[in-house]
């Protein structure tokens, strides 16, 4: 059995709740501690498991590393841009599970995950369903750049 095989847990966590957490984003605006914070640890866990099984102690270094960084980033963002605190959970949790396999993935979900909410929401201004200033539930879009990703990547 091909050890990696453990690092597909936090992955595959994240796509299992990525519907509940979209339906609960667009309808609160808010993304629950309860289905979020629990990719954290169960994709560490499987990583662990995984570096350990295959001495592939990088893979974990530079997944840790990167998650954390982007948790930095998020809680800045958080402070002086609004971005709220289940969005920059949720981005730390896409960046562990997407950095242990290329650490450039990550990029790549929040890229397109911020593309795709820019042109929804240029959309719903232009059709006059948004204000300037409007707040929108960015998880969704987060989930749909980071399994856009992950297809991507495999």
């Amino acid at each position: 059995m091909d050890e990696s095989v453990f690092a597909w847990l936090g992955p595959v966590y994240l796509v299992a709740v990525s519907w509940p957490l979209t339906k609960i984003d667009l309808r609160e605006h808010r993304l629950p501690n309860r289905l979020v914070l629990p990719a954290l640890p169960i994709t560490l866990l499987g990583q662990l498991i995984a570096a350990w099984l295959g001495s592939q102690w990088l893979n974990l270094a530079i997944a840790v590393f990167c998650s954390v960084s982007a948790f930095g980033i998020g809680l800045l963002v958080n402070r002086f841009a609004n971005l709220g605190m289940g969005d920059v959970k949720l981005i730390a949790a896409i960046t562990l599970a997407l950095a242990w396999f290329n650490p450039l993935a990550p990029f790549m979900a929040l890229l397109l995950g911020f593309v795709v909410a820019t042109v929804f929401v240029v959309a719903q201004i232009a059709r006059r369903r948004l204000k300037m200033g409007s707040s929108v539930a960015l998880g969704p879009y987060l989930l749909v750049g980071f399994v856009l990703t992950l297809a991507g990547q495999f």
